[in-house]
């Protein structure tokens, strides 16, 4: 699971990793057991908690396979579901992506943010005050956030330094994977074209580096020819293959800035 969209060595096509899109079946794609497979495997009940049409979406079945899935639309039906499936032991795992959502569309500083982080909170004030004793609630998130608005960017589509020499583009604007046949030389140019605004390395400095930690052969077929980290708030476009939607999002993450990557964890007993 390496971004948004990476390239599929088997095709030869991009693969959306969100809508699964252009991948094999998640089985095929993502062969290590979950978690909660691995879990569940040993015995443990295991339910997890979202939106109804994600259940069975490649998505799903790459990262939370393994026990019950169990569909609820607003969170404080989550929070019912969650609070009755912990009349039994085991481990629940409930994902509420609206946050995000309001983020990308209206920035992390905005008051539809605010509101939507006081709606989770008051959720889970309610979740952590009526589990039964000897229960553990951790909180936390996949990611953090920066506002892009005003920020330097650069679509490839017009910037001719960037496009010479590239196959494809993927990845997300804020961490990108760039496929090539002269990795070398687009690494340099896109460095020069970016300068302090990205970490530009060609893939096997970028593996070095750990930013994906232990890689399979498998994997590393699907990792970029170069990687292109961006710095500050700056972004990096395509607006030949890009909706106008994706390109105005105000929140965006994927790099490696505190804000995206020092994530909390909240622990409640």
């Amino acid at each position: 699971m390496l971004g948004y969209t990476v390239r599929n060595p088997k095709t030869g096509e991009i693969a959306n990793l969100i809508n699964w899109e252009g991948a094999e079946p998640a089985e095929e794609w993502q062969t290590q057991p979950s978690l909660l497979e691995q879990a569940s495997l040993a015995g443990i009940t295991v339910t997890t908690l979202g939106r109804a049409r994600f259940a069975g979406s490649g998505l799903t079945h790459a990262v939370l396979r393994g026990g019950q899935f169990i569909g609820a639309e607003r969170l404080a039906d989550r929070v019912d579901v969650a609070l009755g499936s912990m009349k039994d032991s085991g481990i629940s795992y409930m994902y509420w992506g609206e946050i995000d959502g309001v983020g990308h569309a209206y920035g992390w500083q905005s008051e539809k943010w605010t509101a939507s982080l006081e709606d989770a909170d008051r959720e889970l004030a309610r979740l952590a005050s009526s589990m039964p004793k000897g229960t553990v609630l951790l909180v936390t998130a996949d990611h953090g956030m920066i506002d892009v608005t005003g920020a330097p960017r650069w679509d490839v589509a017009e910037v001719p330094a960037l496009d010479e020499g590239v196959d494809f583009l993927a990845g997300e604007p804020r961490a990108l994977y760039v496929y090539t046949d002269d990795a070398v030389a687009v690494a340099a140019r896109w460095q020069e074209v970016l300068g302090d605004s990205a970490v530009v390395a060609v893939q096997e400095d970028a593996i070095g580096l750990g930013l994906f930690g232990p890689v399979s052969p498998t994997i590393q077929e699907r990792i970029g020819d170069v990687v292109v980290a961006m710095a500050g708030r700056a972004t990096v476009v395509d607006s030949r293959v890009q909706s106008e939607a994706s390109m105005g999002l105000i929140g965006v993450h994927g790099s490696l800035t505190p804000n995206e990557m020092l994530i909390p964890v909240l622990t409640a007993m």
